[in-house]
């Protein structure tokens, strides 16, 4: 029998100071009593009569006795005392389960998570009294599955529960965890078992010394070959036309033939025979023309003992060409220019044709007031001043553009300033609003991005198809700023991929800027990342599809692919190897606290019952049976 929250010395303290305070309360309420004397000449010959009773006998000593039962068994609940031997106590395990990429393979005895499982019971079995177990499942993450318990139905359920993941097993961040773990248990520590094929992604890992390790291997199959990325890039001067580049790998120890089969939106490639030595990887290229959105699927014919690289599918969206809608009289003067970007799918209008919103990504209107604003983006030339879609504040003639922007994307390669401009309208900015161009007077190129409904416009003061500027290079230039702004999605240079889950890298560009990098999953939600010489760096433990996007490019990383660990790991010297002995414990001490919390409260109510309403009772009627007290006595009783 022994206490599991105080030491005895504690205890006993304890209870002798509750003891003392229960007593003297108890003999200070005793102490306390009014009485009422006809004169002063009775009042000491009463208070002298009552303390020579009280030395003769202590009233209602019951009454104190059961006090401090009930304080003492409500003590021993809050010590929680328990019924048993202290060294019966058992130790707190940590039961490392690989669910990793490598746990989905099958062998001739069933999937390798299976055979782990199996024997993670086994060990489960051996443990004895009142040992506890904390399941964790290993995989690019250690995820603890349950607390520290002995309860084998719970222990079993968490077991049973597990599932492969698509991550490598990270063994150092599981080993770290389980001491960890150990170390907050409060427990005496017992093992830590590892269970699982001996894969890691890395040579030569750095291990803690733990000298409770036990191992529970599993072996492994080496006949795997799989797929190990897929990149896809759109061509930057055919946005129809696409490079595919298919990573294959051989896992196994002995030489493989692989034949690839690739597929898009229903069109079935020419197979591809790849032949592989032990270890080797090599890269399979592709090309194709295409104006629509489908899925890439790159299969290995055949099977082999991990299936869940065998297969990869990628999503392409359609065609990246803008299609622009252009309100004009004079198209013979925006033709040449427009038509001059690839990337652009213009459609000319004649202004009495104008709908607000268009069979179009962006629209154009040159020199007109539309009788109904926009519904879409939308790129204005030298509107009239009565219409314009940014307030005027004057019309300025013969000036020219004394600055760019170039701090923003939008006066990017523009530097030609002093070019003469006719006529020019200066607008009013406001808040959110951007200056492109300002000539002394105020800004005569701005944008205004889109908010409550109202879509982005950009619009330029004056008519750059007009005079000395339509032979500037800044011309063009500035189209081209200005509906990059207006549909970025359409001029980014798209990359997708499909790469296994865990840690992912993608190369930036030297132009690219590290500050104007953001990441996001398919749920938009921010991906943590780092920057490092020019290489976007990032973690995920689950199967994702990340968005990378800058200033003229966008990247999409389908984190699908199992991670495959192809090195082995050898155990420290001081590990133990396969099941211990069956423990014969016996049995585990019993919790008593419930109990005794029980009797103590039932003690002290049956104190009240007995003693407490009786003394009630008698106050009642001595208050009641007493004779009013005459003008003296009241005063006598007062003080």
């Amino acid at each position: 029998m022994f206490f599991l929250n105080l030491s005895l010395g504690e205890f006993l303290g304890l209870l002798g100071v509750i003891s003392g305070l229960v007593t003297a309360l108890y003999l200070l309420d005793r102490a306390k009593r009014k009485k009422v004397v006809s004169t002063l000449r009775f009042w000491r010959p009463a208070v002298t009569a009552d303390e020579r009773q009280s030395r003769k006998r202590m009233r209602e000593p019951w009454s104190l006795l059961l006090q401090l039962l009930g304080m003492a068994l409500l003590l021993l609940a809050i010590a929680q005392l328990q019924w048993g031997a202290r060294g019966l106590r058992g130790r707190d395990h940590v039961l490392l389960l690989d669910t990793s990429a490598w746990s989905a393979a099958r062998s001739a005895a069933g999937t390798i998570l299976n055979l782990e499982k199996r024997a993670a019971q086994r060990y489960v079995g051996t443990i004895g009294g009142s040992d506890r177990v904390l399941v964790v499942r290993a995989d690019g993450l250690a995820a603890p599955a349950t607390p520290f318990t002995s309860s084998s139905d719970q222990l079993t359920k968490a077991i049973a529960g597990s599932t492969s993941q698509y991550s490598a097993l990270n063994l150092e961040q599981a080993l770290s965890f389980a001491q960890q773990a150990q170390s907050w248990s409060g427990g005496r520590p017992g093992d830590i078992v590892y269970v699982g094929p001996r894969r890691i992604p890395e040579p030569d890992p750095t291990l803690p010394k733990i000298p409770n390790l036990r191992l529970l291997p599993v072996a492994a199959p080496r006949g795997d070959r799989g797929i190990r990325r897929i990149s896809v890039k759109r061509n930057e001067d055919d946005p129809n036309t696409w490079q595919a580049t298919v990573l294959v790998k051989n896992y196994s120890t002995t030489p493989q033939v692989i034949h690839l089969n690739t597929q898009f939106a229903g069109t079935v490639f020419a197979p591809r025979v790849v032949s592989l030595a032990p270890g080797e990887e090599k890269t399979v290229e592709y090309a194709f023309v295409t104006n629509v959105a489908g899925q890439l699927i790159a299969q290995i014919e055949g099977q082999d003992s991990l299936a869940s690289d065998d297969r990869a599918v990628l999503r392409l969206p359609r065609s990246g060409r803008l299609t622009v809608a252009v309100y004009t009289a004079r198209p013979d003067v925006l033709k040449p220019l427009l038509d001059s970007n690839h990337r652009l799918n213009v459609n000319f209008y004649d202004p009495g044709q104008y709908i607000p919103k268009p069979a179009a990504d962006i629209m154009l209107l040159d020199q007109m007031a539309p009788p109904a604003p926009p519904q879409i983006a939308n790129f204005w030339i030298d509107p009239p001043r009565e219409r314009s879609p940014l307030p005027v504040r004057e019309v300025v003639k013969d000036t020219s553009i004394k600055a760019w922007h170039s701090e923003s994307a939008l006066g990017a390669g523009l530097h030609a300033t002093e070019t003469p401009i006719p006529e020019a309208e200066v607008f009013q900015i406001f808040d959110g609003d951007v200056a492109v161009a300002t000539v002394a007077e105020g800004p005569v190129v701005e944008v205004r991005p889109s908010a409550q409904g109202r879509p982005k416009a950009a619009v330029i003061g004056f008519d750059p198809l007009h005079g000395q500027m339509r032979f500037e290079v800044t011309t063009p230039l500035l189209f081209a700023n200005l509906l990059r702004w207006l549909a970025p999605e359409s001029f980014r240079t798209l990359e997708i991929s499909a790469a296994p889950v865990g840690t992912a890298t993608a190369a930036l560009d030297p132009s690219e800027r590290p500050e104007h990098v953001r990441v996001t999953d398919e749920r938009r939600f921010s991906i943590p990342f780092t920057i490092r010489d020019q290489t976007v760096q990032l973690f995920t433990s689950r199967p994702s599809l990340i968005r990378i996007t800058s200033d003229d490019r966008e990247r999409y990383l389908s984190l699908t692919l199992p991670d495959v660990a192809e090195f082995e790991w050898k155990a420290p010297p001081a590990a133990r190897e396969g099941f211990p002995a069956l423990m014969g414990f016996a049995a585990p001490a019993i919790d008593l606290w419930q109990w005794l919390a029980v009797a103590g409260g039932l003690v002290l109510f049956i104190e009240w019952m007995i003693y407490g309403r009786r003394r009630i009772v008698v106050r009642r009627k001595s208050a009641a049976s007493a004779p009013p007290a005459r003008a003296h006595e009241r005063e006598l009783v007062s003080k």
